[in-house]
């Protein structure tokens, strides 16, 4: 008997720490399922109808009044383009403005024009799967350009790249205490403006 009253509480205590484990094991997995899905991804689109061009995010999760904070979105326009600041008009995730100096032209990439859209967050709404317009644009003039296009954080050129002076454009969608929510562009091939969707049957007389 004694024996038993001896080795109890080690009993216990295995029983408690296989609880604690448990518990552990299932926050993880549930952990791990939550951030493997607060992602949001970003692209561009030119709107032909209301002549603009337009910056959708997309979701990986639903939260209503979501906490989005420091964030920006760069724009990359062809260096055909004026040197001008854009024209933007804020439609969700807070009041998004061209404050940063724009590049025009740098010496790492002659053809492009590097465009910082910034925001301080707002609460935002957001539904996953379904795109949601953060603003949208007007090049100077007004004028309708092929080739605007997201920039891409991994193959654009870097703060430190000839011709950058030292600027930032990697997108960033910010929340919380500075944890990243955005993870990529699609369907950032570059804009048109008169895309061509004419197929043969179209052209043949009736």
């Amino acid at each position: 008997m004694s024996g038993w009253v001896k080795f109890q509480p080690l009993i216990k205590l295995n029983q408690t720490m296989k609880r604690i484990l448990l518990m552990i094991a299932f926050f993880s997995i549930g952990t791990s399922t939550i951030f493997g899905q607060s992602n949001v991804e970003l692209t561009l689109k030119w709107n032909a109808p209301l002549s603009r061009y337009e910056v959708y995010a997309r979701p990986g999760f639903t939260q209503s009044g979501f906490s989005l904070g420091a964030s920006q979105v760069s724009v990359v326009v062809p260096s055909s383009v004026a040197d001008a600041k854009l024209t933007i008009t804020p439609s969700a995730g807070g009041t998004w403005t061209e404050e940063g100096i724009a590049i025009y032209a740098p010496t790492v990439q002659p053809t492009s024009d590097f465009h910082p859209i910034t925001s301080a967050g707002a609460s935002t709404n957001f539904t996953s799967g379904v795109e949601l317009l953060l603003f949208s644009f007007t090049l100077p003039g007004g004028l309708c350009t092929d080739g605007v296009r997201l920039f891409v954080n991994n193959s654009d050129p870097s703060s430190s790249a000839a011709g950058m002076n030292g600027s930032d454009f990697k997108n960033t969608l910010e929340a919380g205490a500075g944890i990243e929510y955005y993870q990529s562009n699609y369907n950032n091939t570059g804009t048109q403006c008169n895309p061509c969707n004419i197929t043969a049957p179209e052209l043949s007389k009736q």
